[in-house]
């Protein structure tokens, strides 16, 4: 016979995990000695009914973490597993373990489960591009890529001919942007800094050919 809630979560006991659990012995949240719980279990094996029933009935923490830092989405395997915890339960894809890695990190060590380290790659802060889980870097071309021909060059322009080129650096440097606590702020000054930058610049290179542009009033 099963012998603890954890063992019971795995092998997707769910009338013996809710015994467990209204008995008072267990709750959702119990950690074994290694700090894992019945939604670690539950993720890692696909268990998404016992799953429904830890979070949506016993308050199941979703990014409840471990002794190492893991949260339940450190240890998905299953691509339908991880837009469930993402997209229905919410789950935090940017925690960090104690190893500082996300989830996306984590689970690319092994090279078993790509099309979960695309979907998790492909996330970013509360899903800026138009509400669709589209990774703002993904969006991007490399600086100096080759399309039909053309060279690429990423750009923002307006009249006053603001240009901003996104090489690697500035590539690297948005996705810690995007990756971090605060991404919307963080693309904000980004672009601030990368628009004022310009505007010094042209303002240096301009200096003596600006041309008077007032005329005088009769």
């Amino acid at each position: 016979m099963v012998n603890n809630i954890w063992i019971a979560a795995a092998d997707n006991e769910i009338n013996l995990v809710k015994q467990y659990i209204t008995s008072g012995q267990y709750t959702a949240n119990s950690k074994d000695p290694n700090g894992y719980t019945p939604i670690h279990a539950a993720v890692s094996y696909n268990n998404l009914d016992l799953l429904k029933i830890l979070i949506r009935e016993y308050s199941g923490d979703i990014n409840i973490q471990d002794n190492e830092g893991d949260t339940p989405l450190h240890h998905v395997e299953d691509i339908t597993t991880a837009k469930i915890l993402i997209e229905e339960y919410k789950a935090d894809f940017k925690i960090k373990n104690n190893d500082g890695e996300i989830p996306a990190d984590y689970i690319e060590q092994d090279n078993e489960f790509p099309e979960v380290v695309q979907y998790l790659r492909s996330l970013n802060h509360e899903n800026i591009i138009n509400n669709n889980n589209v990774n703002i870097l993904d969006t991007l071309p490399k600086d100096g890529e080759v399309i039909d021909g053309h060279k690429i060059k990423l750009s923002y322009q307006n009249d006053s001919d603001i240009h901003i080129d996104i090489d690697d650096t500035k590539r690297e440097e948005l996705r810690k942007i995007v990756e971090g606590e605060n991404a919307e702020e963080g693309l904000k000054n980004f672009l601030i800094d990368q628009v004022k930058t310009q505007f010094l610049t042209n303002d240096e290179n301009n200096v003596e050919d600006s041309p008077v542009t007032k005329k005088r009033r009769d």
